[in-house]
């Protein structure tokens, strides 16, 4: 008897994954989509596990499990918010920050000068003195030369012969 290709016909009352794995992660999972499917699990062998009473110890070791994998999934999603509005506040405070540190650094540029080697008791670098060599400025580019084509003058086209028969 051939049993390859064989499937149930019962229809399986465990939930697909939201998102199933594709390609090369084909039968990789989420944490939260086997929590879904232990879930219905559960859910379908708690009134009939009085009738399979071998697997009654391991089915309440199975709970525990699922409920603890709830209880995760959970924690992580309340990590995920708060890094969220911390990464939120963080942004915002590098660009307060920020604007901040620009406005002093100029009020100080403006108070000693913006070459002033005072800046440096401030942690700021000053400005670079000029050399007495000027800069040197790019010669402007000559346009393209634009380029002029000549059409020859159209040519007479020469009768043709014509053979007369002698």
């Amino acid at each position: 008897m051939n049993t390859v290709g064989n499937t149930s016909s019962v229809p399986s009352t465990v939930p697909p994954p939201a998102n199933p794995a594709k390609g090369n992660q084909r039968g990789q999972t989420t944490l939260a989509a086997e929590t879904d499917r232990w879930q219905a699990l559960a859910e379908n062998m708690a009134p009939k596990i009085d009738q399979v009473p071998g697997l009654k110890e391991q089915f309440v070791q199975f709970q525990a499990l699922l409920a603890e994998a709830k209880t995760v999934r959970n924690q992580l999603k309340t990590l995920k918010a708060d890094t969220g509005t911390a990464l939120d506040r963080r942004n915002q405070l590098l660009v307060d920050g920020g604007d901040l540190f620009s406005r002093l650094h100029l009020g100080l540029q403006a108070v000693h000068g913006p070459r002033s080697p005072r800046l440096h008791e401030f942690g700021l670098k000053p400005r670079k003195p000029r050399t007495g060599r000027p800069r040197k400025t790019p010669a402007p580019t000559p346009p393209p030369p634009v380029e002029v084509t000549t059409h020859p003058p159209a040519a007479a086209v020469p009768p043709t012969a014509t053979s007369h028969a002698e």
